[in-house]
C-alpha cells in the first residue's frame, strides 16, 4: 500500500471574484452593464431618441462597469416622467414605454444577459 498526500488549495470566493473580472470597472461587469444598455433600447420610449441616448451619456461620464445605469427620465419625451408615464401613448407602444428596464429583464432579458455573459467569460478564459 502506497500512501499520498495531496494538498488542494482553492483561492477564497473574492479572489475568485476579481479572477474573472466580476469586481466594479472590471471586463465582466463592464460587458454586463454594456447587454443590459443594448437590451433595454428596444424598450426605452423613443419619442426623441433622448430617453435612451441619455443612459450611454452618462454611463460615459460616470465609471463604467460600476453596476449601475442612469436614464434621464424628466422632461426628455415631451416634459413627460418616461419611467413611470403609462398613460402617455408612445411610438412603438406597447413595446416602448414606462419601467422599459423591469419590462426588458422580465420578458427574457435577464436569461439573454446571463447567456452572454456566460460565453464572454469562456471567451476570456480561452484567450
Amino acid at each position: 500500500m502506497i500512501k499520498t498526500k495531496v494538498r488542494v488549495t482553492f483561492p477564497n470566493a473574492k479572489t475568485l471574484i476579481n479572477q474573472l473580472g466580476f469586481n466594479r470597472g472590471q471586463k465582466v461587469q463592464t460587458f454586463i452593464d454594456n447587454e443590459f444598455m443594448r437590451g433595454n433600447d428596444d424598450y426605452v420610449p423613443k419619442d426623441t431618441g433622448n430617453t435612451r441616448d441619455s443612459v450611454y451619456k452618462n454611463y460615459a461620464k460616470g465609471k463604467q462597469g460600476a453596476g449601475y445605469l442612469i436614464w434621464d427620465v424628466y422632461g426628455y419625451e415631451n416634459g413627460t416622467n418616461t419611467w413611470n408615464d403609462i398613460t402617455s401613448i408612445r411610438q412603438d407602444a406597447p413595446m416602448r414605454g414606462a419601467f422599459w428596464a423591469l419590462r426588458f429583464w422580465n420578458n427574457g432579458g435577464k436569461e439573454t444577459v446571463i447567456k452572454a455573459t456566460n460565453e464572454y467569460i469562456k471567451r476570456l478564459k480561452n484567450g
